[in-house]
């Protein structure tokens, strides 16, 4: 049961089983091989490329691109380059779309406005109902809110006083 197996090979058993035979895989991964060495040789030698064999030119084509040099290489001061392209002036095109964005949200705020104005009197018992009835506690607790947002942006305004101030960036958020 656990002995090798030592029966004659039949003319019925597959060609890879057989002795003194090589699998039909390997003679397909032989050739290949050799049509890889031949079109790396005719590319070398620069011999005309002969359209008749297909396999030959993609296997040249590669050849090609493998000897080619892939890309230019990294600046040594690539993030001193980086660096000072962030904190450059802005092109005249990011400010241009600067200015379109403000002009556009303008223009939107204009006509949510208007919108507001001709037909807010038919809007507002719609909206008045959807507010809940409030109790006096709860203006205490909005109050608190409102204080924590408005030292909130206080403290942003700070911090941006003191990075124009100093010219660059603090460690401040």
């Amino acid at each position: 049961m656990n002995t090798p197996d030592d029966r004659k090979p039949t003319p019925d058993d597959p060609p890879g089983e057989r002795s003194g035979w090589r699998s039909l895989d390997v003679l397909r991964l032989e050739a290949e091989w050799q049509a890889q060495e031949r079109a790396l040789e005719q590319e070398r030698r620069g011999v005309p490329l002969d359209r008749a064999d297909s396999r030959l030119a993609e296997y040249r084509l590669i050849a090609r691109a493998l000897r080619a040099p892939a890309m230019e290489p990294v600046p040594y001061d690539l993030t001193a380059q980086i660096v000072r392209h962030v904190e450059g002036t802005p092109a005249v095109g990011e400010l241009l779309e600067r200015w379109l964005l403000r002009a556009l949200t303008a223009a939107f705020v204009l006509a949510a406005l208007s919108a507001m104005v001709a037909y807010g009197a038919q809007w507002t018992p719609a909206f008045a109902d959807l507010w809940p009835q409030l109790s006096p506690a709860s203006a205490d607790w909005a109050g608190l809110l409102i204080g924590c947002l408005a030292v909130s942006l206080a403290w942003q305004g700070v911090v941006r006083l003191m990075r124009q101030e100093s010219g660059g960036t603090l460690g401040l958020a």
